[in-house]
C-alpha cells in the first residue's frame, strides 16, 4: 500500500484544515455524530471527485487521501453511539463500505499515477543510458565517457529500485521493471568488460615498456660491469615487478594480459639471474678499490673516538667518514646480496662503521645533555629572559631529536638513549615550572608597578588643586591596575600567596577609587563654595541697582534671574552636601542667605511698582499732555489725551493702595524729570493733573467730532462744487448743516472755538451759516 511522506502529510493536514479540525472533535451525542460523518463523507466525495482527471494534480491526491484518513477516524470516534441509534448504525455501515472503496480507488489512483511518472523517468534514463554505452562501443573512448556510462546506469538501477515499490499494484509495470533491469544489468557489464579491456590495453603498453627498458639495462650490464649500468638494470628489474604486480587483478579477467604477464615474470628472472652473475665475475676487487679510502678513514676515526676526549677537529672527521662510508655501503648492498664475498667485505667495513656511528651518536647525546644543562641553568635565575626560555626549549628539542635518531634496538646505545629520554623528562618538568614560576612573579610586579604608579598618582592629588587632566590619568592608572590583575586571574587558584595578593589589590583599588572620589569631592567642594559666594556677591550688587531711584524693570528681572541662578546651584549640589561638611555649611549659609536676599528683592520689586505707577506714570502723561498740545489730527491728540487720563488715574489710584500695602514705601525717592520726590508728592502732582483732564478730553472730543461731521461734510461739498456737481455737493451741505446743528447743541460752551476748515476757520455756528449759505444758493438755482 502507497503511504505518504512526514513532510507530504504535513503538508496534507494544513490543506486539509477543515476536515481534519471536524474529524478531530469527539462528538457529544448521536446527532453530532450523525453531522458529523455526513460532512466528512461529503468532503471525501469531493476530494475524490477531483482525482477523477487525468492527470490529477499531486495536492488533489494528498487531500483525497487525507479525507480517507478524516472518514476513519470520525468513523472511530462515533463508534460508542453505533449501539445507542439504529438509523446511526446503518449510516455506519453504508460509511464503512465507502471507506474501503474509496481508499482502494485513492490508493490506486496515486500509485498510477506514481506509476506513470516513474516510468517516464526510467524511459528518460534507459535513453541516456543507451546514449553513453554507445559512446563506450567507438574506438576511442575518453575515461570521461566511461565515468559517464556508468553513472547512467547507476541511475537506471536506482530508478528500478524506486519502482519496484508498485509492481504488486501492476503487473505490466512489474513486467517493464524486470525486463529494463536485465537490460541494464546487460548494458553495465559491456560498459565494465570495455573498462576491462581499455584497461588490460593500456597496462599491456606500459608492460611492454617496462620490459624492454630492462632489456636495454641488461644489455648495457653485458657488454661491461658498471656501478651505474648495474644500478640501471637493478631499477629496471624494480619497475617491472611493480608494473607486473599493479596489473595482477586484470590477469583473471583478460587471457591475452596474463599471458604477457607471465612472460614479463619469466624475464625478471632471468634478468635477476644475469645480474648475480654480473656481480660474481666483476669480483669483489672493484668494489674495494672504491671502498678502501674510506674504511681506512672510518678506521682511523674510529680509534681517535676510542680516546677520552677526542678534539673537535677528529670529531667532524669522524663524522665525514662516516656519512662516506655509509653511503658507500648502501651503494653496494645490492651487489653484495648477489656475491658473498662482497657481502663478506661489506659486512667487515659495517662492523667499523657501526662503531663509529655509535660513538658519534653517544657524543652527540652527551652534548645534547649538557647544552641543555646549561640552558636550565641560565633559568635559575630571578627573572629569566623568553629568548633564555626559547633557548632551553630549543635544546630540549635538540636532545629529543638525538634521541630518537638512535637505533632503538641497539644495546650499546639503550641505557644512553634512556638516560637522555629520562633527562629530557626531567627537563620539561623544570622548565614548565620555571615557565609557570616567573610567569607568576612577572605577573606580581606587573601588579605591583601599576599599583605604585596609581598609589603616586593618587597622592600628587592631595597635594594641591588637581586639574581635571590629572583626575583622569590617576583614574586611567587604577583602571590599570585593574586590567593587570585581571590579566593573572589564573594564578588566583594556582598560586596561595598571589590569591592573597588579588584580594588585596583589590581592596587597594577600592581604597584608590574611594580616595579620588573623596578628592574630587572636595575640590569640588571649593570650587562650589567660591562659585556661591560670587553668585551672591553679583546678586546682592543687582538686587542694589534695582533699589535704586533711576532702576528699571529690567534691573529687577536681572536681580530676580541672579537669585533664581543662586537656587539652581544650591539644587544641583544638593548631593555635595551630604559629600562634604564645609560645602553642606556654606550652602546652608547662603540659603539663609537667599532667603534675605529675596526679602530685598521684594522690597526692590515693590519700589519699582511703585515709582512705575506714580513717577513714570507722572512723566509718561505729562508727555502725553504736552505732545497732545501740538497735534493737528484731532483723533491723535484725543487718544494722547486719553492715556494721559488713564495714566495719571494708575498713579492717583494705584500709588495710595501701593503705600497702604507697604508704608515703609512712602520714604523712598521717586525721579520726576531727574529731581527725587517723596511717593505723596508725585501722587499730589498726579491728582491736581488728573482734575484738569476731563475739561482737555472734552474738547478733543468736540474737536473730533467736528472734523468728522461738519468739517469733513463741509470740505467735500467744496470739492464736490467745485467739479460742478451740485446735486452730491447740495448733499454734503445739507449733512453738514444738520452735523453742525447736533454739536452745537452738544458743546454749547465751545461755540466761540475757532476750527480749522476748507483752508480757512471757522466757529461752529459760523461754518453752519457758510453750508447754509451755499445749500440754499443751491437750492435757488
Amino acid at each position: 500500500m502507497l503511504r505518504l511522506s512526514a513532510l507530504t502529510v504535513a503538508g496534507c493536514l494544513v490543506v486539509s484544515f477543515p476536515i481534519q479540525a471536524l474529524a478531530g472533535t469527539p462528538p457529544a451525542n448521536v446527532a453530532d455524530a450523525t453531522k458529523k460523518l455526513e460532512s466528512v463523507r461529503a468532503a471525501l466525495t469531493a476530494a475524490v471527485a477531483k482525482i477523477q482527471v487525468d492527470p490529477p494534480a499531486n495536492a488533489d491526491l494528498d487531500a483525497a487521501l487525507v479525507a480517507v484518513d478524516a472518514l476513519k477516524d470520525t468513523l472511530a470516534d462515533g463508534a460508542p453511539f453505533e449501539t445507542q441509534d439504529l438509523d446511526y448504525a446503518r449510516l455506519v455501515l453504508t460509511a464503512r463500505k465507502e471507506l474501503r472503496t474509496q481508499r482502494e480507488y485513492v490508493e490506486q489512483r496515486r500509485a498510477n499515477i506514481a506509476i506513470f511518472d516513474l516510468r517516464r523517468k526510467i524511459d528518460a534514463a534507459v535513453a541516456t543510458l543507451d546514449e553513453k554505452a554507445g559512446k563506450v562501443s567507438a574506438k576511442d573512448v575518453a575515461p570521461d565517457d566511461l565515468d559517464a556510462a556508468r553513472a547512467a546506469a547507476a541511475a537506471v538501477k536506482k530508478l528500478l529500485g524506486e519502482g519496484k515499490a508498485f509492481t504488486k499494484q501492476d503487473p505490466k509495470f512489474a513486467t517493464f521493471v524486470t525486463e529494463t533491469e536485465a537490460k541494464a544489468t546487460q548494458k553495465e557489464k559491456a560498459i565494465d568488460d570495455r573498462w576491462v579491456q581499455l584497461s588490460a590495453d593500456k597496462q599491456k603498453g606500459q608492460l611492454e615498456d617496462s620490459r624492454k627498458a630492462l632489456a636495454a639495462a641488461l644489455g648495457d650490464l653485458e657488454s661491461g660491469f658498471a656501478d651505474a649500468k648495474f644500478e640501471a638494470a637493478d631499477k629496471a628489474v624494480a619497475a617491472l615487478a611493480k608494473q607486473v604486480e599493479q596489473g595482477k587483478p586484470l590477469e583473471d579477467r583478460e587471457k591475452a594480459y596474463k599471458a604477457e604477464a607471465d612472460k614479463a615474470r619469466a624475464e625478471l628472472t632471468q634478468a635477476r639471474a644475469k645480474m648475480d652473475d654480473a656481480v660474481a665475475s666483476a669480483g669483489v676487487s672493484r668494489v674495494k678499490t672504491e671502498l678502501d679510502p674510506a674504511n681506512e678513514s672510518l678506521v682511523a676515526s674510529a680509534k681517535a673516538l676510542r680516546a677520552k676526549k677526542p678534539t673537535p677537529e677528529q670529531l667532524t672527521e669522524a663524522k665525514t667518514a662516516a656519512f662516506v662510508a655509509r653511503k658507500l655501503v648502501d651503494k653496494y648492498d645490492p651487489q653484495g646480496a648477489r656475491s658473498p664475498a662482497i657481502a663478506k667485505y661489506l659486512d667487515g667495513v659495517k662492523k667499523t662503521l657501526v662503531e663509529v656511528e655509535q660513538n658519534l651518536q653517544l657524543r652527540s647525546l652527551d652534548v645534547a645533555r649538557a647544552d641543555l644543562s646549561a640552558a636550565l641553568k641560565n633559568l635559575e635565575k630571578r627573572l629569566p629572559s623568553d629568548e633564555e626560555f626559547a633557548e632551553a626549549k630549543a635544546a630540549l628539542l635538540v636532545l629529543d631529536k638525538t634521541a630518537d635518531a638512535a637505533p632503538g634496538k641497539d644495546p650499546s646505545l639503550a641505557a644512553a638513549v634512556a638516560d637522555a629520554r629520562w633527562a629530557s623528562k626531567e627537563a620539561k618538568a623544570t622548565l614548565e615550572k620555571r615557565r609557570y614560576q616567573v610567569d607568576l612573579t612577572r605577573q606580581h610586579d606587573a601588579v605591583e608597578t601599576a599599583r605604585k604608579a596609581a598609589q603616586a598618582l593618587v597622592t600628587e592629588l592631595q597635594k594641591a588643586k588637581a586639574t581635571e587632566a590629572q583626575f583622569a590619568e590617576a583614574e586611567a592608572a587604577v583602571k590599570n591596575v585593574a586590567a593587570v590583575l585581571e590579566a593573572g586571574k589564573a594564578f588566583v587558584k594556582l598560586d596561595r600567596d598571589y590569591g592573597a595578593f588579588d584580594v588585596d589589590t583589590k581592596a587597594r583599588i577600592t581604597d584608590l577609587n574611594d580616595k579620588i572620589a573623596r578628592r574630587r569631592v572636595v575640590l569640588t567642594a571649593v570650587d562650589a563654595r567660591a562659585l556661591l559666594a560670587e553668585m551672591v556677591a553679583t546678586a546682592k550688587g543687582r538686587i542694589e541697582a534695582a533699589r535704586a531711584a533711576s532702576a528699571t524693570d529690567a534691573d529687577v528681572t536681572e536681580a530676580q534671574k541672579s537669585l533664581e541662578a543662586i537656587d539652581k546651584a544650591l539644587e544641583a549640589r544638593a548631593a555635595l552636601e551630604k559629600q562634604d561638611f564645609g560645602y553642606g555649611a556654606g550652602a546652608e549659609k547662603t540659603r539663609n542667605e537667599l532667603y534675605k536676599l529675596l526679602d530685598a528683592l521684594e522690597g526692590a520689586r515693590q519700589a519699582r511698582g511703585l515709582r512705575a505707577a506714580t513717577g513714570d506714570a507722572l512723566m509718561a502723561a505729562t508727555a502725553a499732555i504736552e505732545a497732545a498740545a501740538n497735534v493737528d489730527v484731532s483723533r491723535k491728540q484725543k487718544d494722547l489725551y486719553d492715556s494721559a487720563a488713564q495714566k495719571l488715574k494708575t498713579c492717583k489710584d494705584e500709588g495710595p493702595k501701593l503705600l497702604e500695602d507697604n508704608p515703609k514705601l512712602g520714604s523712598i525717592d521717586v525721579l520726576v524729570g531727574g529731581a527725587p520726590m517723596k511717593p505723596a508728592e508725585v501722587i499730589a502732582q498726579c491728582t491736581t493733573k488728573a482734575e484738569g483732564m476731563p475739561e482737555l478730553q472734552k474738547q478733543a472730543v468736540a474737536r473730533v467730532r467736528f472734523d468728522d461731521g461738519p468739517r469733513k461734510t463741509y470740505e467735500a461739498a467744496v470739492a464736490l462744487l467745485s467739479a460742478g456737481k451740485k446735486s452730491e455737493a447740495l448733499a454734503q451741505f445739507n449733512e453738514c448743516f444738520a452735523f453742525a446743528s447736533i454739536e452745537k447743541q452738544r458743546f454749547p460752551e465751545y461755540l466761540e472755538r475757532k476750527y480749522a476748515a476748507g483752508g480757512t476757520t471757522f466757529t461752529l455756528p459760523e461754518l453752519q451759516q457758510a453750508c447754509d449759505q451755499q445749500r440754499k444758493a443751491l437750492k435757488g438755482k
